[in-house]
C-alpha cells in the first residue's frame, strides 16, 4: 500500500483514539469496513499500541466501569469482552476493580430501580432471571436477593 493509506490508516485510529478507548479488534473492524489492508492496518495498530496511544487495558478498565455504572453484572462484561477478543487475563484484572460486595449491591440497586413499586418481589425466580440476564452470577443472585427483602 501506498503511504497515503498508512497516512489515512493513522488518521482514522488517531479519530477513534481520541472519542474513546477502543481494542485492537474493534479498530481492525473499523478500518476493514474502510476498504484498508489488513496487513497495513495491523501494522499501524501495533505502532499505536507500541507507543502505548493504544491499549486493551485501559479499554478493559473503561469498558468494565462503564457497564457496571449501567448495572450490568460480571458475566454480562466478561462475555462482552471476549466478543472484542481481549485476553483472559485483562478481563479478570478489569473484573477485579469490583469486590464481590460492589456487585452485590449493584445487583440490589437493579432490583430497587426495576421493581421499586414492589411488583414481583413476591416472585423471586423473577428477581433472579432479571438478574441473571442483566449478567450477574449465581452466588451474587442469591445474596443480592436476600439483601434486596
Amino acid at each position: 500500500m501506498s503511504n497515503s493509506q498508512i497516512d489515512e490508516i493513522n488518521v482514522s485510529i488517531s479519530r477513534y483514539l481520541k472519542i474513546r478507548e477502543h481494542s485492537k479488534k474493534e479498530l481492525i473492524d473499523k478500518l476493514l469496513k474502510k476498504n484498508y489492508n489488513l496487513k497495513d492496518i495491523l501494522s499501524c495498530i501495533e505502532d499505536y499500541s507500541e507507543r502505548n496511544l493504544q491499549s486493551d487495558q485501559r479499554y478493559t478498565e473503561d469498558l468494565v466501569r462503564v457497564k457496571f455504572n449501567a448495572g450490568k453484572g460480571p458475566n454480562f462484561i466478561e462475555n462482552f469482552l471476549k466478543t472484542q477478543q481481549v485476553s483472559r487475563e485483562l478481563i479478570e484484572d478489569g473484573l477485579s476493580q469490583y469486590s464481590q460486595s460492589d456487585w452485590v449491591e449493584l445487583a440490589i440497586k437493579a432490583l430497587r430501580k426495576k421493581f421499586k413499586n414492589n411488583d414481583g418481589v413476591e416472585d423471586t425466580e423473577k428477581l433472579k432471571s432479571f438478574l441473571s440476564y442483566r449478567g450477574f452470577p449465581y452466588n451474587i443472585i442469591e445474596l443480592a436477593i436476600k439483601g434486596y427483602e
